[in-house]
């Protein structure tokens, strides 16, 4: 669901993702592009970008308003796990199977960092309200968090 609470996202196993009217569950958009299923996805807290992870090794970051692929990221070497937006920007954060998170800014479409510390696959992402603090839970049963 969007923040502002008007769409409701899905991801299919077709690597499609499709947005509904939250009302009346009309479909409004269909967003195409991967070669794989899409395994997370986020919409940033003004409603206005969807940035999309998938087994296809890429982010994409779309625009909500008329849905168009705004860019295409080859973001990791093995499938991206989790995304997640930090509130109230245009951040983001990916993590991926490779074991690594790096942190994105979706405006320029580029990376700004990669985190250090997971070493095996990272399997989920947090971030808190205040978008200070980032946590990563991988599969060798520990948790990371970054300040």
């Amino acid at each position: 669901q969007t923040p502002n609470s008007k769409l409701l996202l899905v991801s299919l196993l077709d690597a499609t993702v499709r947005a509904f009217h939250m009302d009346s569950f009309k479909q409004f958009l269909s967003f195409y592009g991967h070669k794989l299923p899409v395994l997370s996805l986020d919409v940033s807290s003004d409603s206005n970008l969807l940035v999309t992870a998938s087994a296809d090794k890429t982010v994409k970051i779309w625009g909500l308003d008329y849905g168009d692929c705004r860019r295409s990221l080859r973001a990791h070497e093995e499938s991206i796990m989790s995304i997640v937006f930090q509130p109230f920007t245009h951040y983001f954060f990916s993590a991926s199977r490779d074991g690594t998170v790096k942190y994105w800014d979706a405006d320029r479409q580029e990376m700004i960092t990669a985190l250090e510390g997971p070493s095996d696959e990272v399997v989920s992402l947090a971030v808190s309200d205040d978008g200070e603090v980032v946590t990563a839970a991988s599969s060798d049963r520990c948790i990371r968090v970054w300040r």
